[in-house]
């Protein structure tokens, strides 16, 4: 079906369709994209620049082809709702892998030379680098080709930083010291960072099918509010735009890749077919293709007391074997689990 309202033409009128359309979103991500909106809307409120209304305009097309059941696009909002994307996850990096130091005894000994001077602190030494090494060594252990990032295998610093020059000669402090800061850049641009014990419970209960039935429904749309005043319709190709642009760039609009984004429908009624990537998310879709792909991407930490190390959890949606139907089990009949005659 098209869409049934009105194109926004001034800020706040787009800003109350952007409002709207995170109401249809599903419990998992909707707090945070109504968050984003909203201090986006106040950030850029005083700004006359042409470009925040044209991106707008194509967040509001995003979240209305998201609603509509466009599988990729829902999930990238559950990605940036959880952490695994944007900027809650950099909000993570700085909750969870902050270097928590017990006192300045730790901080001294950490920043002690081998040569018995102390240097000066960086903002390296304001992260837990045994818990960010971890949780990169798993991470490129367990990630697959649907998670957002991809960890590179070289991660131990021993193993990839160079410890002479071209000449043979051992490298300074403040060689080494600025090689290994921007390698462990390059890990943190790639790492997940873990979440909450309880959100990652939450995560777990969604996959599962454990969680309360509100959060396996796609919210229903309201209707929409009919003027009482005479509305301008969109304007509509005439004879010229046929003549001057080519039939590609006039039928893109109702194409199966872009029908989700448009809202358009074809006037032929044979058509081009379904849009494409637009499934009915249904409860065993939503728990699938979008709560289990979170919860895999998405890893949990626990610290060992005695040893000190740290264990790194990945959520785990495998499907569970259905059991065997009553013709099936004929096949196994006089014999044990083993295989062995009875």
């Amino acid at each position: 079906m098209p869409l049934q309202i009105p194109h926004p033409n001034t800020p706040l009128h787009l800003y109350r369709h952007l409002l709207r359309e995170a109401t249809y979103l599903p419990p998992l991500c909707q707090p945070w994209i109504t968050q984003r909106i909203q201090a986006r809307f106040r950030d850029c409120r005083r700004k006359e620049d042409p470009i925040y209304v044209k991106d707008a305009h194509h967040y509001l097309r995003y979240l209305r082809s998201a609603n509509a059941g466009h599988v990729q696009r829902l999930l990238r909002l559950c990605y940036l709702a959880a952490g695994r994307l944007g900027k809650r996850r950099r909000l993570l990096d700085r909750s969870e892998l902050a270097n928590k130091a017990a006192n300045s005894a730790e901080l001294d000994a950490k920043t002690q030379l081998t040569s018995g001077r102390q240097r000066e602190r960086d903002w390296l030494d304001n992260w837990d680098i045994d818990k960010v090494k971890a949780i990169a060594f798993s991470q490129s252990e367990y990630h697959t080709k649907e998670w957002p990032y991809q960890m590179r295998r070289s991660i131990d610093p021993a193993r990839v930083l160079p410890k002479e020059n071209c000449f043979g000669r051992p490298l300074t402090q403040k060689l080494m010291r600025n090689k290994l800061k921007r390698h462990w850049v390059t890990i943190f641009r790639q790492l997940m960072p873990p979440l909450p014990r309880g959100e990652w419970d939450q995560l777990r209960a969604l996959t599962r099918g454990e969680a309360d039935a509100q959060h396996y429904k796609m919210p229903t749309r309201r209707p929409v509010a009919q003027s009482y005043f005479p509305v301008s319709e969109d304007r509509k190709p005439t004879w010229s735009d046929f003549v001057t642009k080519s039939v590609r760039s006039m039928a893109r609009k109702s194409s199966r890749k872009m029908k989700s984004l448009s809202g358009e429908e074809d006037e032929d009624p044979r058509g081009h077919g379904r849009p494409i990537g637009v499934r009915v998310l249904n409860r065993r879709k939503l728990r699938r293709s979008i709560y289990g792909r979170v919860w895999q991407a998405s890893p949990l930490t626990d610290k060992n007391p005695r040893s000190g190390k740290w264990a790194v959890t990945w959520g785990n949606s495998d499907k569970p074997i259905s059991p065997p139907s009553k013709k099936a089990l004929r096949f196994f009949e006089g014999v044990d689990e083993a295989g062995v005659p009875i």
